[in-house]
């Protein structure tokens, strides 16, 4: 309760405009700053590239090509050089992973540093897609276990089958050994009638 008494009194104070563009740096775009700009304070150079970044990774959640009038656009640039300045700098400080891809004038995203999602569509997104990664997780787990049974079926199979050849090759050397003396009696017989 305390705490949102203070929030009340910073929203209705004098710091009312500083509260709104924390709240763009948290969870807005640039093109949200622009709209707003005669009521928030000034941004510095370094602020205005750090806000153009943020606006980049957070059109990166929900895409993962981005075109450059999109950002070009959301980012408040004029020209596309000046865009991919931002982009490299945004893979210099370790935010973004991707490829820039200046003939078609879009770029590839493979991954974004972690952030705070904002509520809504961010996070319906999230949700999406973390169940998709689960649903995947399963089917790749299901597949695996029916080869692990289909593995373990064939070597039960062919462990019997060798198991009854084993009892075979046993039971024809049995029996060859029980002929063995009956063929050496007709053998020596068979000579004694010749000699």
């Amino acid at each position: 309760k305390q705490w949102y008494q203070r929030r009340v009194a910073i929203t209705a104070g004098e710091h009312e405009p500083y509260l709104k563009l924390l709240s763009i740096f948290s969870h807005g775009r640039y093109s949200n700053y622009l709209e707003n700009a005669a009521k928030l304070p000034k941004l510095s150079e370094t602020e205005t590239t750090k806000l153009r970044i943020l606006t980049i990774l957070r059109m990166s959640i929900n895409k993962r090509v981005l075109k450059y009038s999109d950002m070009l656009s959301e980012t408040g640039l004029n020209s596309s050089r000046d865009l991919e300045q931002v982009i490299i700098q945004s893979i210099q400080h370790n935010v973004l992973d991707c490829r820039i891809d200046e003939a078609n004038e879009q770029v590839f995203v493979n991954q974004i540093s972690g952030y705070s999602v904002e509520s809504g569509e961010q996070q319906d997104y999230l949700l999406e897609s973390l169940s998709r990664w689960s649903e995947s997780c399963r089917t790749v787990t299901e597949n695996m276990q029916t080869d692990v049974d289909t593995a373990t079926n064939k070597l039960k199979a062919n462990m019997q089958e060798t198991a009854e050849f084993s009892k075979s090759v046993e039971a024809a050397k049995a029996s060859v050994k029980k002929e063995k003396p009956h063929r050496e009696a007709t053998s020596a017989k068979s000579r004694k009638r010749l000699a």
